[in-house]
């Protein structure tokens, strides 16, 4: 978030409509949450002018509200406990190479049974007819998905390349055989 465009939308100029980056700053979150809000509707819609999307200041301001109330506080330090701590003692961080412990592993036979159970879901064929679309039988993306990884589960995609950082790698994708099949399946969309 833009501080400067926070400081300058709460203290003084009063612009009656902004674009996405400032209505964003103003709200107090990164431009993608923001997008993610108004789908939710925690944002209200914005309006078009000139062929650009607008928000409303006045209408922001309950927005700002909402999200200010669903920000969890921490709960406070109690000041004797404060006074002994000091900024450099932390707990040493976990290894690397340090295995996942039994509750991943539960979760991970949880998401795999469920996924096995259900049907294809929308995001899953949408990411599908991505291959058939760009006539390929790899897509590289960053970020890791849930829609991808059910797919591997269901046995219609693997990962074959991963790159740095984990916080949001460039993860390549192919498809299987059994992908293929299921591709060459589905209907084309309509075209409108």
């Amino acid at each position: 978030m833009n501080e400067n465009i926070a400081s300058e939308l709460e203290h003084g100029l009063d612009t009656r409509l902004v674009d996405r980056r400032r209505a964003a700053a103003y709200v107090g979150v990164t431009a993608g949450r923001f997008e993610q809000l108004v789908r939710d509707n925690v944002v209200p819609p914005p309006v078009m002018v000139d062929n650009k999307r607008r928000w409303s200041i006045a209408l922001l301001n309950v927005a700002k509200a909402a999200v200010g109330n669903s920000i969890p506080c921490l709960p406070p330090v109690p000041a004797d406990v404060a006074a002994r701590m000091r900024p450099c003692e932390r707990d040493p961080a976990p290894a690397s190479h340090e295995l996942p412990d039994q509750a991943w592993f539960d979760q991970r036979a949880r998401f795999v049974e469920r996924v096995r159970r259900s049907l294809l879901s929308g995001n899953e064929i949408s990411l599908l007819r991505e291959f058939k679309v760009l006539k390929q039988n790899q897509i590289s993306m960053f970020g890791y998905y849930g829609s991808f990884e059910a797919l591997m589960v269901r046995g219609y995609i693997v990962e074959v390349a991963r790159k740095p950082p984990s916080s949001r790698p460039m993860v390549t994708y192919r498809l299987t055989a059994q992908g293929e099949q299921v591709i060459a399946a589905l209907k084309d969309e309509p075209v409108i």
